[in-house]
């Protein structure tokens, strides 16, 4: 029997650009497709999340208003004139209600024509991917419009929010089902089921006697049942990109690198929910992958797993000299003990083609990093990791920016005061020197440490807060006394007075000359198109901020022209 379009799947929508690298090619989804493909079903993306999606359906002079007047408030605030600054914030909020309006009405509109094509097609399943905050509430609505018009469609939520939050994303009752982990088989799975019942109602009840009593479905490492050996096994599809893709996005592409942690027991890290510690994916797989992105003009690679243990990055460093490959990456590393063997792996895999690794350092302070954070690690192993990064770069003679990120403020233990996290955060700044810092709030998410055991960490949580949390949109740029209030506290610290804090040590990184908050990946693209200096991610910060902050992209715009470019350069030499 022949078959339409069996599976549409959507990236949900923010109403504005998170980070700079918002629009990166959409790995997962691709991926999903071609699996599917292969086995002979028939799935399409709808994939709007691109350069040019962030100034649709705003009126050109009002964000060119809106630019001019950001603008300037942040000169006057950078002059350190903050009335000034508050008042011209909010002799733009006109400005920026309007922006909104219009853009929330664009995205509506949206929904509709999603919600239009399921319905004259008759697409039988649709899989949205769900990110946090505006999006989050986006994917809602475009499912309880499925639901309301398109009665029989099997509505399902995965991503990264159901990999946070697991069940709760079930709770509004908008979603039929959810997929904690890969979705590959698991979709193939459900869509063979669906052929063999009559209608949704007979067939969600043979998805709760066959496969899951439980409407959230855990796949890979996030169910034990699927682990073999402490083991994940790796789905190997390589994504294939169509040429619509490719369009308006920043070419760099996500590499499934391996799965789980080597570490695995922060107590405030969601990514313990997956059961198994580290596996590393088959080189020859990600060689493999590289070469086939490569022939479509892509050479910068993010490798996507929580860490790569040093091993398993020296083995796809050796692979990429020993093929000849010509590619930049960039992952995420867990400081160590460093000695000889810490030096070679980190100089082969600058010389294959490592421009940035991200750390999680947490905190300075080595008692709170044991006790409160079970990090694992110590403020020496952290400074002595990244400097042996920084040598490894030196005598190699490439460069490696490195991120560090920190939570800040924290809970406390007996005789450890909030003064002293910050001084001992300063302290590991000033003796590291990274190229960027990323300073986060604490969060309790389910399913964790601090989450499980609140009253043990000082977190006072209300019988809100995960759904408030899911739907909260964290924006940096705004003063915390505008962000709404989240029924949480630390200590005593309402959430607000947390994000105060939080600011509190990212100007003083910032006044040290440090840019916060910049992604690994935009550390390797930066420094590939030539910002090199520090001053020059200074000013990366400062123009791509006034980008976010005004959902504009004059200034992306020409990034991602000038990053595309280089990419597609360095692929082609690997032709």
């Amino acid at each position: 029997m022949k078959y339409g379009i069996e599976l549409l799947l959507v990236n949900s929508l923010a109403i504005r650009q998170r980070i700079t690298s918002d629009t990166a090619l959409e790995n997962s989804l691709a991926m999903i497709r071609t699996y599917l493909e292969d086995t002979g079903i028939a799935a399409e993306i709808i994939d709007n999340v691109r350069t040019s999606y962030i100034e649709k359906g705003v009126p050109r002079w009002c964000l060119a208003l809106l630019r001019w007047i950001v603008g300037l408030q942040l000169k006057v605030y950078q002059k350190g004139n903050q009335k000034l600054a508050l008042f011209l914030m909010l002799f733009s909020w006109p400005l920026q209600a309007l922006s909104l309006f219009c853009k929330r009405r664009y995205m509506n509109q949206m929904v509709e024509d999603i919600v239009k094509m399921v319905k004259e097609q008759e697409i039988p399943f649709v899989g949205i991917k769900t990110w946090y905050g505006d999006s989050f509430q986006w994917a809602i609505h475009l499912a309880s419009r499925l639901r309301r018009e398109c009665p029989e469609t099997v509505v399902i939520a995965g991503g990264p929010q159901v990999k946070v939050y697991g069940e709760n994303t079930l709770k509004d009752d908008e979603f039929d089902l959810a997929i904690m982990g890969p979705g590959e088989e698991m979709l193939e799975q459900l869509i063979r089921l669906r052929r063999k019942t009559q209608g949704k109602a007979a067939f969600l009840k043979a998805v709760k006697d066959e496969i899951s009593s439980s409407p959230l479905l855990r796949t890979g490492g996030f169910h034990a049942v699927k682990c073999v050996n402490d083991k994940a096994s790796f789905q190997e599809t390589i994504p294939r990109y169509r040429g619509v893709d490719l369009e308006d996005k920043i070419l760099f592409h996500t590499l499934v690198d391996g799965v789980g942690c080597s570490w695995n027991q922060c107590n405030f890290c969601s990514h313990t929910r997956q059961l198994i510690h580290y596996q590393g994916r088959p080189v020859e797989q990600i060689i493999e992958e590289m070469r086939a992105m490569t022939k479509l003009g892509i050479a910068f690679f993010r490798f996507s797993s929580s860490e790569t243990p040093l091993e398993q990055g020296r083995k796809i460093a050796q692979a990429i000299l020993d093929s000849g490959l010509k590619v930049n990456y960039s992952m995420f590393i867990r400081a160590t003990k460093v000695s000889s063997q810490t030096y070679d792996d980190f100089s082969i895999m600058i010389k294959s083609g490592l421009r940035a690794v991200f750390m999680g350092g947490e905190t300075g302070h080595d008692l709170i990093n044991d006790q409160v954070m079970n990090k694992g690690v110590t403020k020496k192993e952290i400074i002595d990791t990244i400097q042996c990064i920084k040598l490894a770069a030196d005598i190699v003679n490439e460069p490696c920016r490195i991120g560090l990120s920190l939570i800040y403020p924290c809970p406390l233990v007996a005789n450890v005061t909030l003064e002293d996290v910050f001084a001992e955060n300063i302290s590991l700044i000033e003796q590291t020197m990274p190229s960027t810092v990323v300073v986060n709030p604490p969060g309790a998410f389910p399913d964790t440490e601090w989450f499980d055991q609140a009253d043990q960490f000082g977190f006072d949580i209300g019988d809100d807060f995960v759904y408030s949390l899911m739907r909260y949109e964290y924006s940096i740029y705004k003063p915390a006394e505008f962000w709404p209030k989240l029924n949480v506290s630390l200590q005593g610290m309402q959430s607000i007075d947390l994000l105060r804090e939080t600011g509190k040590l990212r100007k003083a990184v910032a006044d040290m000359g440090i840019p916060t908050d910049i992604s690994d990946e935009y550390l390797m693209m930066t420094e590939a198109i030539g910002y090199r200096s520090k001053l020059d991610l200074l000013n990366f910060k400062k123009d791509s901020l006034l980008d976010i902050m005004t959902g504009s992209t004059y200034y992306s715009k020409d990034i991602v022209k000038r990053i595309n470019d280089h990419s597609r350069k360095l692929a082609k030499l690997n032709q």
